[in-house]
Formats: C-alpha cells, sequence, structure tokens
C-alpha cells in the first residue's frame, strides 16, 4: 500500500489544512443536518476525496461523536475493509455517458441494506458528458431522503451551473507549506525515515501545495530509510542553485555564453524543464529578497515572465528544447533591443538643465541609465492634493509662440506609448491632467498639482516618457518636469 493510502485520515482531527471545511462539516454532522448534494472543489491533492469518505462514513456511523465517525462500529469497520456497499464511489472520467447515470438513478430508488443513508461520491465530476449532467440533474432536484450524492471536481468551470446551484459547495484550497513540512516529518518519523531539510524545502517546492504529491514524493525519494539532498540532486538530476545563479546571471547580462551553458545542461542528460522550473523558483526567490531590500526588479521580473511563458509553452510543444531556447534568445533579443533603442532614438548624452527653485528635475540619460541629479523631497500631507488638481487654484502660465510642433504633437498617442513602455496607471492619471508644451528643443510637462510632480518623478518613469518620445520621432529632445 502506497503511503498516501496508509496514512489517509480516517477522522476530521487527521484531515490536514482546510480548517473552515472541517469545522462546518463537523457541526452539520453532529446536529444531524445534512443536504442532499455536496460538491468538493480545488486543487488536486488538497483532501476533496478524503473529505468525502470522511463526510459519507460519519453520516452513517452509529456512535459519531464531535462530528466524527468512532471508527469501532459495525460500519466504521466495513468501511475501512472495503465491504460497504451502501457508500458507492464513481470516478466519472471511466463513466461519463448518460447510460452510467441513467443506471446509477435507477439502482439509487433502492433503500441502503445496512446504512441509514446510501452515498453516492462521485469523483472528477467535470468529466461527465452534457447528457450525463442532465440525467443526474433530475435526481438532485429531487433526490430519495435516504439518498446523498458528493461529487468532487478540480475544474468547477466545466461543471453547469444548474448542478453547482442544488449543491453545498466547498471550496478547497492548497494545503500551506507549514502544514505540508509536519505532515511529512509525521511520516517520515512513523516510518523511520530520515531526511534532511533540504530535501523537505525541495518536496514541499515540488508539490504545488498537494499533499498526495508531497507524500507520493517522499515515498519515491525514500532510499532504505534514508533521503539525503545530495542524492536526490543525482537521482533526479536536479541543478544545485550555484548553476541556477551562474545561469540567471549569463541571462541578465546578456552573455551569450548563455546558449553554451544551456546546451552543456541538456547533453549532461538533466531534465531540461526540470531545470527551468528550478531556475523560475530561483529567480522568484530572488526578485523577492530584492523586494525586502528596496532594490529595483524590472529586469528581474521581465526574465521571469518570460521564462514562465516558455515554460507554459512546453505543454503543447513538438520539442521541449526548442521551446526553451527560444524564451532563452527571446531574453537576449530584449535586452539588445532595449539597448539599440536608447542608443539609436535618443542620444548619449543628454543634460538638461533646471533652476532648482522653480522644482524641475534634471536627468541624464547615458546607455539606457537615467541618474537624478537633484534630490526629491520627502512628500508632506499638503503635498497629497488631488491627482486633477480639483483641491487647488493653480494659475498656469502661458509663454511665447505656440510651435509648429505642439499643433502636430497627439498627446493621446504619448499617454498610450507611455502605458505601453511601463507606465503605471497613476503616470498615465497625472499626464492626462498635465499641460504639455514643445519650445524648441524642450519637452516641457507642467502637472496640476506638487503631488502629480513627484509621483512621476522617478527613474523608472522618466524612461518611460524618454521612450514614448523617441517612439514618436522626438530624437535629441530635452525633458522639463514642472
Amino acid at each position: 500500500m502506497s503511503l498516501y493510502l496508509k496514512y489517509r485520515p480516517q477522522d476530521f482531527d487527521n484531515l490536514v489544512g482546510q480548517k473552515f471545511i472541517k469545522d462546518t462539516l463537523q457541526k452539520s454532522l453532529d446536529e444531524d443536518k445534512y443536504v442532499g448534494a455536496y460538491l468538493l472543489c480545488g486543487p488536486r491533492g488538497t483532501g476533496k476525496t478524503s473529505t468525502a469518505r470522511l463526510l459519507a462514513k460519519t453520516m452513517n456511523c452509529l456512535n459519531k461523536k464531535n462530528g466524527n465517525p468512532c471508527l469501532k462500529c459495525d460500519i466504521c469497520k466495513n468501511f475501512a475493509e472495503e465491504r460497504l456497499v451502501d457508500i458507492i464511489e464513481i470516478d466519472a472520467a471511466s463513466n461519463t455517458g448518460v447510460d452510467n447515470i441513467r443506471e446509477l438513478i435507477e439502482k439509487a430508488q433502492f433503500r441502503p441494506t445496512l446504512t441509514k443513508f446510501k452515498v453516492y461520491i462521485i469523483d472528477e465530476v467535470h468529466m461527465l458528458s452534457k447528457g450525463a449532467f442532465n440525467a443526474l440533474l433530475k435526481i438532485l432536484e429531487e433526490p430519495p431522503s435516504f439518498v446523498k450524492f458528493i461529487l468532487a471536481t478540480t475544474e468547477t468551470h466545466k461543471v453547469p451551473e444548474t448542478i453547482i446551484s442544488r449543491c453545498q459547495r466547498y471550496d478547497f484550497r492548497r494545503i500551506s507549506n507549514e502544514d505540508i513540512k509536519n505532515r511529512l516529518l509525521l511520516i517520515s518519523k512513523k516510518e523511520n525515515i530520515t531526511i534532511d531539510d533540504k530535501s523537505i524545502d525541495y518536496i514541499i517546492q515540488n508539490s504545488g501545495g498537494g499533499l498526495r504529491n508531497a507524500i507520493s514524493l517522499l515515498e519515491q525519494l525514500n532510499n532504505g530509510g534514508k533521503i539525503i539532498f545530495d542524492e536526490v540532486i543525482d537521482k533526479l538530476g536536479i541543478s544545485p542553485n550555484s548553476q541556477y545563479k551562474e545561469f540567471f546571471k549569463q541571462l541578465l547580462e546578456n552573455d551569450s555564453n548563455v546558449i553554451k551553458t544551456l546546451e552543456n545542461i541538456n547533453s549532461s542528460g538533466k531534465n531540461i524543464k526540470l531545470f527551468f522550473k528550478g531556475l523560475i523558483f530561483y529567480i522568484k526567490d530572488d526578485i523577492l529578497k530584492d523586494l525586502k531590500k528596496g532594490k529595483s526588479i524590472v529586469t528581474k521580473l521581465k526574465v521571469l515572465q518570460i521564462l514562465d511563458e516558455t515554460y507554459t509553452k512546453t505543454k503543447n510543444s513538438l520539442n521541449e528544447d526548442i521551446t526553451f531556447l527560444v524564451g532563452v534568445l527571446n531574453i537576449i533579443n530584449r535586452e539588445e533591443i532595449s539597448k539599440e533603442n536608447l542608443n539609436k532614438k535618443i542620444t548619449k548624452e543628454k543634460t538638461i538643465d533646471t533652476d532648482k527653485k522653480s522644482n524641475n528635475k534634471e536627468i541624464k540619460i547615458n546607455n539606457s541609465e537615467v541618474e537624478i541629479k537633484n534630490e526629491d523631497k520627502n512628500l508632506t500631507p499638503e503635498d497629497a492634493e488631488d491627482i486633477f488638481g480639483d483641491k487647488i487654484e493653480e494659475k498656469i502660465e502661458k509663454k511665447g509662440d505656440k510651435n509648429s510642433d505642439n499643433e502636430n504633437f497627439n498627446k493621446d498617442e504619448f499617454i498610450d506609448k507611455v502605458k505601453k513602455a511601463g507606465g503605471s496607471s497613476g503616470l498615465k492619471l497625472s499626464l492626462v491632467s498635465a499641460d504639455i508644451k514643445i519650445k524648441e528643443n524642450e519637452f516641457i510637462i507642467k502637472f496640476k498639482t506638487p503631488f502629480a510632480l513627484k509621483s512621476a518623478n522617478t527613474n523608472d518613469n522618466l524612461v518611460y516618457i524618454a521612450n514614448a518620445l523617441s517612439d514618436m520621432g522626438y530624437v535629441g529632445i530635452q525633458i522639463i518636469l514642472k
């Protein structure tokens, strides 16, 4: 018997996670309050089938206490030995047709032989055909008083609303890492398995929040009562963090040697999909560390996004190796295009003179880097005015003659390009209400409020504005924020 089946919970107290669902069901069982049909939804390995079995057993238990089965009566014993004919488990994946459901309905008319309720547990109910759902709907509308249905599914969106509306629905969440760890340690102790912390962390990381996956992986990695991470690496072809670190560094630095590194990983016999899965987790953890330190994560986030999209594409790919290679090339190509655009469309060095008294900002754009020349002042409560300037009166001084560029300049197009370049919704709103002028070689943005100015006055926003202008053909123009 597999460890997962061996340690399947026999009462609600041993059901891992899902506290709200446990408490709700136990209370209804303790008070003998039942409904005709239950719908258990959620990811795989989160306890849906185990809960369905516990629910069916407990509502028929002869001596239940506090919503838990006694495990000693004839009903509980027969159920444990798979000899209870009144609790029927059906796999909808292999019984999808309308004829299967019609047969079920015919048998459901007969009263149970030993138990109080005849219970039908239909697993993966979303696999039923449309005709089967229609047939099932009839008995769900008016079920016999002695019949209960427990439906379980991982894909609720495929279950018709007419079925869902006639069930009491429970949504299962992924099991927390702490709960999975505690369960693995308990099983390891009972099975006399020695396991190190790194191996536990690896199992949790690859369980996807499913306890069944975690226990199955624990059983797979067990080698004579010992699970050592170094052996796990050799057994599964896992790459150490040092390899992820080096590969990630090459991606960030646009190092062409990353292609050779990828070929070496492939030729070494390692599972390329497993490598990229580990790389994605490594980058995710690295980004979270940078966030805590207040560092910029823009570039790393783009790399993570491309890798995640590439990993998803492998599900329908003819050749995973080619798909991952294309993903790596996209990362490198994206970096090259970004630098090339900044070198071609923006002059190599632009210094914008500013008068500090007017709160203008001076920036220097040099090879895709933006350097802030003056220091921002901290925002004060007075600065927190409405972004459209509705709460303040401000005179907008109109200077100089209208340049022909002002007439041809499309403000909506400019704002749209800023948004596409990565600008936030806040920046977009600030630009909508701002006065924009082009005077000779200057691009002047005059915001309505100090708050709007200081919100827009960041490194990233200045780059977004510069990129938008260069896309519109304004090369060599000075940007002034007021």
